[in-house]
């Protein structure tokens, strides 16, 4: 029995790579504007980095295709840029979440309009994998599985009994390290979690997949007829119309355990979905007082305790088997057994309306960023960087006034029907209601201090009048 795939199914493959989770067991770190794919925590690359260019030593950037949301569009096309400039014109939004079966509907349109019939491959953009080289041959096995009619999964082998993941009951080898699947479970209570491992009959389930994109198109057909329905008229129907009526259905519940035949590939790469801050701290590099240490952070007598600084100085004393992370506008403290209830944190801050849930203190947008320096009532200070050449959208504020001073590059201000240039240490003043444009025409970064003021400061308080990255909101 062949061990990889033909090369002729490696050439019908395509990736369909799911970036446009919000995250919230990573938090402070992760929010919803910023989530756990787009940041580095165990190196140089991005979660989304790091998953796109295992894509890349399989397959060539026409064939992989990377499915986020209108928040993450931007940041997410210039984190695949940096891999390869292809890569960005293969990143899609989806006008309104719908979860993963809809995403990957996406990706499927995508891939069709290149291969006929394809065999679609589904990688989570979030999680860590220890070995390129395994996980490469390990999804040839599963491309093979999938040019046989084979819906595949990829079923991590369980080391300990975990109750936040879902597991894969395999059945009958096929294959070397391939079989039948069973059944599902969802995430178990502990007693049946360590039966699960006690009897090595089960895996965990990684959230990977690979499929003929036609027999996946039949199952859609048969158990989601709106989603059918909307495939069908994708083409002639605007996609933020036909899309904001789809149901919110994941690839997992809606397809994967009711398709048929199954089968599971167990994985050797060393899979973590990186799912909280007791995974963080597994995976981290430990002193010899069993921490791991990151950022500006003095600890004293401390043990077996992961502390992150990513804002101002950390210290510690005495702790035991704690979480603790501070950004530079929030700080958690939980013990590590107690990592599974920072979701009830965030659910209080939301419920509580609170910014914190949504985005840091610096903000990335298509042009640039802008981080908050500091705040009141009837003022706000911010630090603006723009890229060179880029320039933000020509805009009104009904409510506020903005001073604005060059610290470093040159700016191009347009105010009304005035332009200025100015370079560092000039200023200019836009009166509230004036129309109003900042550009960098150089080519070195422009930072300028922005200070508002007025009764009212929220990003919402803004009218576009033109916008070349085509966005209706700040």
């Amino acid at each position: 029995m062949a061990k990889h795939a033909h090369p002729d199914s490696v050439e019908r493959c395509h990736a369909v790579i799911l970036a446009g989770g919000s995250g919230t067991r990573l938090w402070p770190l992760s929010r919803a504007l910023f989530p756990k794919q787009l940041l580095a925590l165990n190196g140089e690359r991005t979660l989304l980095q790091q998953t796109v260019h295992r894509a890349l030593d399989l397959l060539p950037p026409e064939r992989i295709h990377i499915i986020t949301n209108e928040e993450h569009f931007y940041e997410v096309r210039q984190q695949v840029k940096e891999l390869d400039p292809a890569l960005e014109e293969q990143v899609l939004a989806e006008p309104v979440a719908r979860n993963t079966l809809p995403a990957i509907l996406l990706g499927l349109a995508a891939a069709m309009r290149i291969t006929e019939a394809p065999l679609l491959a589904v990688f989570p953009s979030d999680h860590l994998m220890h070995d390129g080289q395994r996980w490469k041959n390990a999804v040839l096995k599963g491309i093979a599985l999938a040019a046989r009619e084979y819906f595949v999964t990829f079923g991590v082998p369980p080391t300990h009994p975990e109750t936040g993941y879902g597991y894969i009951h395999r059945g009958a080898p096929l294959t070397e390290g391939s079989f039948k699947v069973l059944g599902f479970k969802e995430k178990p209570h502990r007693e049946l979690a360590e039966q699960y491992v006690r009897e090595g009959q089960h895996f965990w389930n990684s959230g990977m997949f690979v499929f003929n994109g036609q027999q996946f198109l039949m199952e859609v057909e048969q158990h989601h007829p709106a989603l059918a329905a909307w495939w069908h008229q994708r083409d002639v129907v605007e996609l933020v119309d036909g899309y904001a009526t789809l149901p919110a259905v994941s690839v997992d519940y809606g397809i994967m355990e009711k398709a048929h035949p199954i089968a599971v590939v167990e994985t050797d790469f060393g899979w973590d979905d990186l799912g909280n801050w007791e995974a963080l701290y597994r995976l981290g590099e430990k002193n010899t007082d069993g921490c791991v240490i990151q950022g500006d952070t003095l600890a004293l007598d401390c043990k077996d305790s992961l502390l992150m600084s990513k804002g101002g100085k950390l210290c510690a004393i005495g702790l035991s088997n704690i979480v603790a992370v501070q950004t530079r506008d929030a700080t958690l403290i939980c013990d590590k057994s107690q990592v599974q209830r920072v979701r009830e944190i965030v659910d209080q801050l939301r419920a509580e309306g609170s910014p914190l849930v949504e985005t840091h203190l610096t903000v990335r947008r298509p042009w640039g960023s802008y981080t908050v320096l500091e705040e009141s009532q009837f003022y706000k200070i911010k630090r603006i960087k723009v890229h060179p050449g880029a320039r933000l959208s020509l805009q009104m504020h009904h409510h506020r006034a903005e001073h604005w001073v060059v610290v470093t590059g040159s700016a191009l201000v347009q105010v009304g029907d005035k332009e200025l240039v100015l370079s560092e240490n000039q200023w200019a003043d836009i009166p509230k209601t004036s129309m109003h444009r900042l550009s960098n025409p150089g080519r070195i970064p422009l930072e300028i201090i922005e200070i508002q003021t007025g009764a009212y400061l929220e990003e919402d308080d803004i009218v576009r009048f033109e916008d070349v990255y085509g966005r209706k909101e700040n």
